[in-house]
């Protein structure tokens, strides 16, 4: 039976050819891996099936159809995906390689991960080796979604309620890098 992937880059305007790239090479050396790639802006997967764009029921059948789920580090994407009984694997886009524009994917990444709602990865030796963990483990990135648990949107939600209680000010990262630092149990760790 054919492992099913379901990899989603969003919809930023900047290109993630970076994950599409890591993704295919790892298909291709596992044969019995079905692959769909929701690619947005991002170069096209060389070995899945390819979706510029995805409606959110579109997501939600992937998300809970999938074996495995792979994303970039979104606040919709990961709740969407806890939704559906996933802790995706995620991987922080860099603004270093024109990803992003800044590094707020790295600090929400480890945000979400300290409250067990995502896997961050930022290496390619690490996706591989999460991914290959996954399918011999089939089942472990999926949970059973409880109405009393602490949601990831209820998470983003409590972030942006305290960014929004704050007087005006200009918007700066550093704020809410602190802000995750004193709602998380563990600092958010930056990584290359």
């Amino acid at each position: 039976m054919s492992t099913r992937v379901f990899v989603s880059v969003g919809t930023d305007h900047h290109p993630f050819d970076r994950l599409i790239t890591w993704i295919d090479q790892w298909v291709a050396a596992h044969p019995d891996v079905s692959l769909i790639v929701q690619n947005g802006y991002s170069a096209a997967s060389t070995t899945g099936e390819n979706h510029m764009m995805m409606t959110g029921e579109e997501l939600q059948r992937h998300y809970r159809s999938a074996d495995i789920v792979v994303s970039q580090v979104g606040p919709g994407t990961i709740a969407d995906a806890n939704a559906a009984g996933v802790v995706p694997i995620v991987v922080p886009r860099d603004p270093r390689l024109g990803e992003v524009v800044d590094d707020h994917q790295y600090a929400f990444g480890e945000f979400m991960a300290d409250r067990g709602r995502c896997t961050v990865v930022t290496t390619e030796a690490d996706l591989r080796s999460a991914l290959d963990h996954l399918i011999s483990t089939p089942g472990a990135q999926r949970f059973q979604p409880d109405a009393d648990d602490v949601s990831a949107s209820a998470a983003v939600a409590a972030l942006v309620a305290e960014l929004v209680a704050q007087p005006r000010r200009r918007f700066a990262w550093r704020r809410v890098t602190a802000m995750i630092r004193r709602t998380s149990p563990h600092p958010p760790r930056r990584t290359p």
